[in-house]
């Protein structure tokens, strides 16, 4: 289903509250499939109506992996396999990413390698 008007897009929030409303587990396989199709249509329909800018950076993206992971630099650093003082100043804008780093940051954190070379 594709939602193309403000009016569709409350209306498939609606039956989406129905489905959670009702409870994940009492959901025939039916109704789960549906609750999927609507989900990704509403989805779409954010990701055009109301688009996020990303404006990410290494920097960015190793704080919240340390976040999310609840470690610090230090831990950050021997999980990487580089001195916390490379990592630091890498944090702190002060150094390049070389090839055996960006190999690392994306092996270990799986980032982009794109990315990395965008933002080296």
């Amino acid at each position: 289903m594709k939602i193309d008007t403000n009016s569709q897009y409350h209306r498939t929030l609606a039956k989406i509250e129905t489905f959670i409303e009702k409870g994940f587990g009492k959901l025939t396989k039916s109704e789960t499939a549906q609750l999927e199709n609507l989900s990704k249509s509403v989805e779409e329909y954010e990701s055009q109506k109301y688009p996020m800018p990303i404006h990410t950076s290494i920097n960015d993206i190793l704080e919240y992996y340390m976040f999310e992971n609840k470690i610090n630099k230090v831990e950050l650093s021997r999980h990487l396999e580089i001195p916390n003082s490379t990592l630091s100043e890498i944090m702190n804008g002060k150094k390049k990413i070389n090839l055996a780093i960006a190999k690392k940051l994306h092996q270990k954190l799986g980032i982009d390698g794109n990315f990395i070379l965008e933002a080296a």
